[in-house]
């Protein structure tokens, strides 16, 4: 293995030890000491494995990552930052072991699903929301870095611009992008947070939804509940709407000092199609909330623009009131999941770029049947599609459906019936944690076998990473035994 991988994952997990920080002096600060006690232990347990790491990458280690090394480390970051963030829930004696990692890896993984019981004191609430928020900074830096070189032929690539979609992963190249998305990512945090402020929320909960809105993580109070009502509610949508959208337009017009390039954002025709979705669903929900007297017109439309924005951007966080809600609304949401944000976010999903090559690339298929000498280019916002990414893109639909199937059948062994299923399979694959609540109540899912959230947690790392990724891991794996002299 390319020691640089180890030198990566060292300062990985560093990060998550420097973040502990935080609730470690909020613990003493406010005389939590059984929580000051398990995030101390957290913390030098973190700091000695990411400074070992780091000593035996030092040894000598190579200035690139191969494509294999690269979809190594994209799939071996979430579980080791989830190993060493569960460690505060488990010493605290908040979780057991698999609960802690369950916990634990779906908050980095943005998806946001609450296995901690009610009694968890604040400290262990604000690491769950710091923990989320790393999480989509990592997606990020990982969407801006790495990803392209491993599976930039599934669209990732296509939008970035030509100095960030190629070239080598370098480690240069890492640190000098890591640096120029933490400023852009904390800045919008720290502006989500005096917005919430200003809004009402007291200090500790404007800081807490500010995380999980910006991070798409969307799982802060116990219950995972708010009230759609007043500026709070305006302040969680633009901020759900602000990660939900190509983020990477923001990071262009940061790097040229042109604020006017933020334009770009609508013009983008994945923003656009994104807005009509919302508009669309949005309308359908609403008029069914109202004829069916869950709500006047005015709380009709607050509510379903809410969790269309919400569902749509997977943050998955849900208002009270929400639960009695009809299956048929509650479809609707699961299917703007599906479709996910833009590519260039940090929300889960298909993505709307992919959708439109796979619509476009149908439109085009029915022109060459039509006209079987006609010449077809698919063609999005003015730049042609190259044919590559439009077969792989297709490869990627297949795959992407293929693993919510088998998911479905996997944990339905555990006894749930089919729409809990769903609800578990799609959640965990799209990155919209709150969604298992559509049929099921958190003491359900804390009661969970081991066995499945083991297989959950492997699901919302490849609903992170790309299912492609984590098949290349598993050939190169595969390849590695196969050359092996035994």
């Amino acid at each position: 293995m390319n020691r640089l991988v180890l030198l990566l994952m060292g300062r990985v997990i560093l990060m998550c030890s420097g973040l502990q920080l935080i609730p470690f002096g909020y613990s003493l600060y406010h005389g939590y000491e059984q929580s000051a006690g398990a995030f101390a232990a957290s913390v030098l347990i973190a700091l000695l494995a990411g400074v070992w790491l780091i000593g035996m990458a030092e040894r000598g280690y190579k200035e690139s990552l191969s494509v294999l090394d690269g979809a190594a480390f994209l799939a071996v970051c979430w579980w080791v930052m989830s190993i060493f963030g569960g460690l505060p829930y488990y010493i605290d004696g908040d979780l057991g072991i698999a609960n802690a990692f369950f916990d634990s890896i779906s908050c980095f993984t943005t998806t946001g699903v609450m296995d901690l019981p009610y009694e968890a004191d604040n400290a262990i609430i604000l690491w769950r929301s710091l923990s989320q928020w790393l999480g989509g900074y990592m997606v990020l830096l990982l969407l801006s870095t790495v990803l392209p070189g491993t599976s930039g032929c599934f669209g990732t690539a296509f939008i970035l611009s030509g100095n960030m979609r190629t070239g080598a992963i370098t480690l240069r190249r890492i640190n000098r992008t890591s640096i120029k998305l933490l400023k852009i990512y904390s800045a919008v945090t720290l502006g989500g947070i005096l917005l919430y402020w200003l809004c009402g929320l007291s200090m500790f909960d404007a800081v807490n939804m500010s995380l999980v809105t910006i991070s798409t993580g969307g799982c802060y109070t116990p219950d995972a509940r708010i009230t759609v009502s007043g500026w709070v509610a305006v302040t969680a949508i633009l901020g759900i709407i602000a990660a939900g959208c190509n983020i990477l337009l923001y990071w262009q017009a940061v790097d040229h000092k042109e604020i006017r390039a933020l334009h770009q954002t609508w013009k983008n025709s994945e923003t656009r199609i994104f807005a009509g979705l919302v508009l669309c669903f949005t309308g359908i929900i609403a008029a069914h909330l109202y004829l069916k007297g869950f709500y006047d017109a005015g709380d009709a439309i607050s509510n379903a623009l809410f969790h269309v924005v919400s569902f749509g951007c997977t943050n998955g966080i849900m208002a009270e009131g929400m639960y009695h809600w009809d299956d048929v609304d509650k479809f609707f949401l699961m299917c703007m999941a599906l479709i996910g944000g833009c590519i260039g976010s940090i929300s889960g999903g298909f993505k709307i770029f992919r959708l439109q090559v796979l619509l476009k690339s149908s439109l085009a298929e029915m022109k060459r049947t039509l006209h079987p000498h006609m010449v077809v280019h698919i063609e999005v916002d003015g730049k042609a599609v190259p044919q590559k990414i439009i077969e792989r893109i297709l490869g990627y639909f297949f795959m992407f459906f293929v693993t919510i199937l088998v998911s479905l059948l996997v944990i339905s062994l555990s006894g749930l019936n089919m729409q809990q299923t769903m609800d578990v399979a799609i959640a965990c694959i799209t990155s919209s944690g709150p969604m298992m609540m559509f049929h099921l109540d958190a003491g359900e899912v804390r009661n969970l076998p081991d066995w499945v959230k083991l297989y959950c947690s492997m699901l919302m790392v490849i609903g992170k990473v790309n299912v492609f990724t984590f098949l290349l891991i598993v050939h190169g794996a595969w390849n590695g035994l196969q050359e092996r002299q035994w």
